[in-house]
């Protein structure tokens, strides 16, 4: 069986994260499956060993895109194909497609055409692939209610946690810091964490706020706040041992990867009620309405004073993160592959 992925975006945030954790432990499991990932010539470096590469490159969101990745899939003489994010080409071989979450369609966005194009691709992606995996029951329920996807199609597979922010026991940092992890973008509830900081720390001066993923230029001026900008994977597992607890007030998430890393980590761990990120952190971590500054300043204040109360959440943390490892997210992508080859409409 021979299988192309999609891994243009491998060097990226996010979607990149997953591409490295998925290929690195698909290249190790047993079996007679071939592996063929997509991309330029840059990725090469990047590859797990047993790979194999077939160059394609082409500029994403993109017509030509399309066309592009369909004729590497012909060349690499593929017997299915993994988009791993929801752009898939037009081939007429077998699919199997990743939806992380739908928040290109419920937020804001600067392009007027970014919405209508994201539905469009999405829902190419639904109708034409085998398999539709998702990581979260959150970001499943969307699919079906939102997009009507077919819920035979639907495949829930969890992300996993990289083996470096594992920690045996939860942390015992002496930080006065909180930490945020992820990009500026407005879905990441950064104005509801920087209101909520403020009157944090207007009661309790020793508090600090960290700042990773992003440059975060506009908040240089804050006080009490740390800019760390772009950080490597082991700076940022130090980060989160270091931490006084990860807050993560997102209005939406389609898993919430930095609240998983930090459970791992034995950090404590703040997120908003979004559904996917109350899915994945349950009773290890303390949830606050989303956009409810007052109630995050109350959930932060309260961690912040209570070390036992860290110290629990931390332990839990270690235990829930442990079901969170990329071996079991790429043998259950491996069986959805066997499986979208073995349906019906792919016979």
């Amino acid at each position: 069986m021979r299988i192309a992925i999609d891994c243009r975006k491998i060097g990226d945030y996010g979607i990149g994260t997953y591409i490295r954790g998925l290929i690195g432990q698909l290249s190790m499991l047993e079996g007679n499956q071939t592996y063929i990932a997509l991309g330029p010539p840059s990725i090469k470096p990047l590859l797990p060993s047993r790979f194999e590469h077939g160059i394609v490159d082409a500029r994403h969101y993109s017509i030509r895109e399309l066309f592009a990745v369909a004729r590497a899939i012909k060349a690499a003489r593929a017997d299915l194909f993994h988009a791993p994010h929801y752009v898939v080409p037009f081939t007429n071989v077998p699919m199997v497609v990743t939806i992380h979450d739908l928040i290109h369609l419920h937020q804001p966005q600067r392009n007027p055409l970014a919405r209508p194009y994201a539905r469009w691709m999405l829902r190419r992606a639904i109708t034409n692939s085998s398999r539709v995996l998702t990581v979260s029951n959150a970001v499943a329920a969307e699919l079906r209610d939102e997009l009507g996807a077919d819920p035979g199609r639907i495949v829930v597979i969890p992300n996993g946690v990289d083996d470096r922010f594992r920690a045996s026991s939860a942390a015992d940092a002496e930080s006065r810091a909180f930490l945020f992890v992820g990009n500026d973008k407005p879905h990441k509830g950064l104005e509801t964490l920087v209101r909520a900081f403020r009157a944090a720390r207007g009661v309790d001066g020793s508090l600090r706020l960290m700042l990773a993923g992003s440059a975060f230029e506009r908040f240089a001026a804050e006080p009490g706040i740390e800019r760390c900008g772009f950080v490597s994977d082991d700076a940022l597992a130090a980060l989160y041992r270091n931490a006084l607890a990860l807050v993560q007030p997102s209005d939406e998430e389609g898993f919430g990867l930095p609240a998983a890393e930090a459970m791992a980590s034995g950090v404590a761990v703040i997120t908003s009620d979004a559904p996917a990120l109350v899915e994945v952190t349950g009773d290890a971590a303390l949830h606050v309405r989303r956009g409810d500054d007052a109630e995050l300043a109350s959930a932060m204040l309260r961690v912040g004073r209570d070390s036992r109360l860290r110290r629990e959440l931390g332990a839990r943390g270690v235990h829930r993160a442990r079901s969170f490892t990329w071996k079991r997210c790429a043998e259950l992508t491996r069986d959805a592959y066997i499986a979208a080859l073995q349906s019906p409409e792919t016979r």
